[in-house]
């Protein structure tokens, strides 16, 4: 027997040994891992702030309430002078009201077998979370997360973006684009729990601080862009057009001030959204722009010396090309007019007759330089670089309707930018959408600047400028754009609209882009309506939220009222045109040119 007891002592000691000895860290790891928990404490996302630092979109904090059945069970509360054990019932009984739940159903919560771990409530304020833990109830807990929120609702989803609920991963826009910047590192914590679930005083160990995120600051302006969007929305409604995008640029430095699209969604009320809303179509969508693109052939051919503002143009009813007959809106009897007042007029037919003058690989140069056929430098996720064909396929009846705004795409922020140039004085400003983002410091680190592209002359600019005053004049085709006092340039468009879903032309895209006080602009305004139903003309139908938009700006900053214009340009000829005349543009001189 002795024997026996010394060789079961034997055992006992050699394993003592080796559990204690030899393989010590393995079993305190073990008996570590079985008491400790880790909890993941999220960053919070930066902020993504409008030019003034007004909040445009920002995380709140939240927290998840979870429960461990096993601890919850000893759950006491004081009854006159002793403890009494209540359990899952009394905890139900207690923490129901607080969190807004049915005692039944969280009595069930916690009571359920076979878990130490039960999901009781999300999305819980720190307000509700301090009465609950100030309750004392075992078992129950918070895992610290974040809500995101959006104070402009629709007014700005398609541009700030959405980011997912649950996890906070982005989905579109800035949210997207930026996501490193606004994520931030989560961070770590580590503590010890007992048997009843009780964290070990003493035991806490942060092993990774949190690190937010890091502010980013856009050009947007939140009150400009609430106007942009409501002005459009009401006006979409109101011509029962299928989309339409409103655009504010800053002349001088290309900053885009507002960027409106509706249909849009709330990004506060995503589970509610359609997703073809979340696209931003005034950058994602690229469309055949129609008579705003005029611009760019009048400004090649003041530019190249083929015109003057004053060069007279004969307009016949129908002009032959390619085998086709071409016309413009309306018909008309053989019409005398200046290359103002071709611009002005729209005349499809005028236009054609200055821009087969230019040859293609030069116009194409000039829409390049407009910035057309590429993406701007915001790099906006989903946006569209829109199509300019090369000059070997300015071919057939394209090289004549690509002159007048069809058989090319753009998006809006493209044709807005376009006119930009113009105001400016013939220089470019490439667009920009972000300021900046902050350091760690809370300075402003900004974007890299642009360097402005020299597209015409200054002479060319301020000549096609005062052209395009004349849009809005007795004889032009936006009449609903003037603004009394002061001097508006700008340009309507009619466009045959490509529908992708269908594959073929249906309806048209309306538009107007344009500034004011056309002698020192400082803003440029585009509207773009897709598919209207209550008429076709961007003159009627985007006119009026151009004028609202621009007036607001005009009251805002200040500006006095225009002085008469110095440049007195003319839409009619004074006279009838010779078509022998080597001053004027005809059918008669393009066909004796070759053209």
């Amino acid at each position: 027997m002795l024997g026996v007891i010394l060789a079961v002592f034997t055992v006992f000691g050699v394993q003592l040994f080796r559990v204690q000895g030899l393989d010590a860290s393995a079993t305190q790891r073990a008996a570590m891992s079985k008491r400790s928990v880790k909890s993941v404490t999220p960053a919070m996302r930066g902020q993504i702030l409008d030019t003034n630092g007004r909040v445009l979109a920002e995380s709140v904090e939240r927290f998840t309430v979870v429960g461990d059945p096993v601890a919850i069970a000893q759950y006491q509360v004081k009854v006159g002078d002793v403890r009494e054990k209540v359990g899952a019932a009394g905890a139900a009984s207690d923490v129901a009201p607080l969190l807004g739940m049915d005692t039944s159903d969280l009595e069930a919560r916690f009571t359920r077998a076979g878990t130490r771990y039960v999901i009781v409530k999300k999305e819980v304020t720190p307000a509700v979370w301090r009465q609950v833990k100030a309750l004392g109830v075992p078992g129950i807990a918070a895992e610290r997360t974040a809500a995101r929120v959006y104070p402009l609702g629709m007014a700005l989803g398609p541009v700030v973006g959405v980011v997912r609920p649950s996890d906070q991963s982005p989905l579109s826009g800035i949210e997207y684009q930026f996501d490193r910047t606004l994520s931030g590192t989560p961070g770590t914590t580590v503590y010890e729990r007992a048997r009843d679930g009780y964290v070990i005083p003493g035991s806490e160990r942060v092993d990774t601080p949190v690190v937010n995120g890091r502010t980013v600051r856009l050009t947007i302006d939140a009150d400009l862009q609430w106007l942009a969007e409501n002005a459009l929305a009401k006006r979409v409604q109101d011509v029962g057009a299928k989309e339409g995008s409103a655009l504010v640029v800053e002349v001088a430095t290309g900053k885009v001030r507002a960027i409106a699209n509706y249909p849009s969604f709330d990004p506060n009320d995503l589970g509610h959204t359609n997703l073809d809303h979340m696209r931003n179509g005034a950058l994602d969508d690229a469309f055949e722009p129609g008579s705003t693109g005029k611009l760019i052939t009048f400004a090649a051919a003041l530019q190249e010396g083929v015109i003057t503002p004053g060069t007279g143009v004969i307009v016949p009813n129908r002009l032959p090309r390619a085998g086709m007959r071409f016309k413009d809106n309306e018909n008309h009897p053989t019409e005398y007019l200046t290359a103002t007042g071709v611009i002005a007029k729209s005349s499809n037919i005028g236009t054609m007759l200055i821009g087969e003058r230019i040859d293609p690989k030069v116009l194409v140069g000039y829409f390049h330089r407009f910035g057309l056929g590429s993406r701007s430098p915001i790099g906006f996720p989903g946006e569209s670089a829109g199509d300019v064909p090369a000059p070997k396929l300015w071919v057939g009846a394209s090289r004549y309707t690509r002159l007048f705004g069809q058989a090319y795409s753009a998006t809006g922020l493209q044709m807005t930018s376009a006119y930009q140039a113009i105001a400016n004085k013939g220089l470019r400003m490439p667009p920009t959408l972000v300021e900046g983002t902050m350091n760690d410091s809370g300075t402003l680190v900004p974007a890299p600047a642009q360097r402005g592209v020299r597209v015409v002359s200054e002479k060319t600019a301020t000549t096609l400028s005062r052209m395009i005053e004349e849009v809005t004049g007795p004889d032009g085709t936006a009449s609903d754009a003037r603004i009394k006092g002061y001097r508006v340039a700008g340009k309507t468009g009619t466009a045959d609209f490509y529908d992708q879903r269908t594959r073929g032309y249906n309806g048209f895209t309306a538009s107007f882009i344009g500034y004011a006080p056309a002698e020192a602009p400082k803003y440029v305004v585009g509207v773009f309506l897709h598919q209207p139903t209550a008429g076709m003309f961007g003159g009627a139908l985007a006119g009026p939220v151009f004028n609202q938009v621009m007036s607001y700006l005009i009251q805002r900053d200040g500006d006095p009222p225009s002085p008469k214009s110095s440049l007195d340009y003319h839409v009619w000829a004074g006279h009838k045109l010779s078509a022998s005349d080597p001053n004027v543009l005809s059918q008669a001189r393009a066909k004796r040119d070759g053209l």
